[in-house]
């Protein structure tokens, strides 16, 4: 787990932008005021010294009517973080203001709503189930000191809401060096065809504005990313929680506030079935073409499957999820930076399988899980035109546009994750989550010196044990 992960278990505050009133309950009209103090410790592998705790603090508050249907809200959420060197470093974590509005004709629920995020907007973005989210940054290598702050208008009614946002990150312009206020807009839409059947669709345009000076010899070649999600979801019987995964939860900045939310278990059986969709062309430089600055658009596809099921206390959970290289390093973006995937390169699609259970013991408020999952890395295997070091090696693209190497002539392997998982809520007060794992992965490498003195790519052990603890205080 990395330590970008590690930020992400963190995440404790108002969370995404609403959903639609036919997935969410609706905000409290009273005046409310609470703090949550969280503390994560995690290591992703007990032999290795990459041990790392976070720290996160989050203040909610909202205020009483300030006129007929009218409240005003505040979320302020820091992470706290140590480093020996520099000492202690504070982080924003989309902390927002807002505005919410329900005239008393609307059904509760129903409401009008204005929300600001003034340094940074990652809980604007497209996609549904969070590994195959997207747009929640606009671009990791080329953003400035100066935030991505964003706005959101949404509307929700009984059986249709829809939305407006639109963030302003500060990006580098590739031909002057300078850092420039850039657009992203987003809009999305859903509608209740019955009480259990919902459709949603989203679309998104980023302007990253031109590419490096050096790759297009002066020529301003824009880079942009445009795109469309959908979701399609199915609910029957009592509401289904989400289980504990904290992996694939990674940059969910939801996450625990959503996890900590106690799940309801009033007997019977519930079904919880969603499949989604997303399809983005991203214009990068053509790194097939010989003339500078020449682009070309590459496509990027994800998708995802989330079955959940409760009968009485048990829950039965499972996601399969589908996503092509390009679509890993969207935020890079591109790969090779700011170009297209070479054309001789062949790609495969990263795949996974997750299935798990967990069971409520009541009595003592603790909710022991179990989980298995089998994930085929996406991979990229060719040797590139020139002659550049490793890349005739086979290179696997993880989270994030991460890359690591093969040893050559090789394939990736299946990576098996078996995990035990413990919730314990003590009311309203705390929460304790654990959980222990095991993972064999037969794509891990080390670089080490051959025996021609070359730095050689060569099999690192597969094995490694890790685990993690989160407490949370609300007061």
């Amino acid at each position: 787990m990395t330590s970008s992960l590690l930020a992400a278990s963190l995440i404790v505050a108002l969370g995404q932008s609403p959903e639609s009133v036919s997935t969410e309950p609706a905000p409290p009209e009273d005046d409310f005021l609470q703090t949550r103090l969280s503390f994560l410790a995690g290591d992703t592998d007990f032999g290795a010294p990459d041990a790392n705790t976070r720290f996160h603090v989050a203040l909610d508050a909202r205020t009483t009517e300030l006129a007929s249907g009218l409240h005003a809200e505040a979320s302020v959420s820091v992470f706290i973080n140590p480093f020996a060197i520099t000492g202690v470093t504070l982080e924003d974590n989309a902390s927002s203001f807002g505005l919410r509005y329900r005239p008393s004709s609307w059904a509760p629920g129903e409401r009008l709503a204005l929300t600001v995020f003034p340094v940074g907007a990652t809980r604007l973005y497209m996609g549904y189930e969070n590994p195959v989210a997207w747009a929640r940054i606009s671009s990791m290598t080329r953003r400035g000191n100066d935030g991505e702050p964003g706005m959101e208008l949404r509307l929700s009614r009984r059986r249709w809401d829809a939305f407006v946002a639109a963030k302003v990150p500060s990006l580098e312009n590739g031909v002057t060096s300078d850092y420039e206020r850039r657009l992203v807009l987003l809009v999305g839409a859903g509608l209740n065809l019955s009480p259990a059947l919902r459709v949603e669709a989203e679309a998104a345009n980023l302007d990253l504005g031109p590419a490096g000076a050096i790759k297009t010899g002066g020529r301003e070649s824009d880079i942009y990313t445009r795109g469309v999600s959908g979701r399609v979801m199915w609910r029957h019987g009592v509401p289904v929680g989400a289980n504990v995964d904290l992996e694939l939860y990674e940059g969910d900045p939801a996450f625990f506030e959503r996890f900590f939310a106690p799940d309801v278990y009033p007997g019977g059986v519930g079904a919880h079935v969603a499949l989604e969709g997303s399809y983005i062309s991203q214009q990068l430089l053509d790194t097939n073409s010989a003339e500078p600055g020449a682009v070309r658009n590459q496509t990027a596809r994800a998708a995802a499957l989330v079955t959940r099921f409760k009968w009485d206390r048990l829950r039965l959970h499972g996601l399969a999820y589908y996503r092509t290289p390009s679509f890993l390093v969207l935020a890079n973006p591109g790969f090779p930076l700011e170009g297209t995937l070479y054309e001789q390169m062949e790609s495969l699609a990263e795949l996974s399988a997750t299935v798990g259970a967990d069971y409520f013991l009541q009595d003592l408020g603790l909710t022991p899980g179990l989980l298995v999952r089998v994930t085929a890395p996406a991979s990229l295997r060719t040797r590139v035109p020139g002659d550049v070091p490793f890349y005739r090696n086979p290179l696997l693209v993880g989270s994030r546009g991460l890359v690591s190497f093969l040893p050559e002539g090789e394939s990736r392997q299946p990576i098996f994750t078996a995990k035990a998982t413990a919730r314990w809520d003590l009311g309203e007060v705390a929460g304790v989550l654990a959980e222990l794992f095991y993972t064999r992965n037969l794509n891990r490498t080390t670089i080490a010196d051959g025996d021609t003195g070359e730095a050689t790519v060569v099999w690192d052990s597969p094995d490694s044990v890790g685990g993690n603890l989160l407490l949370q205080v609300r007061f």
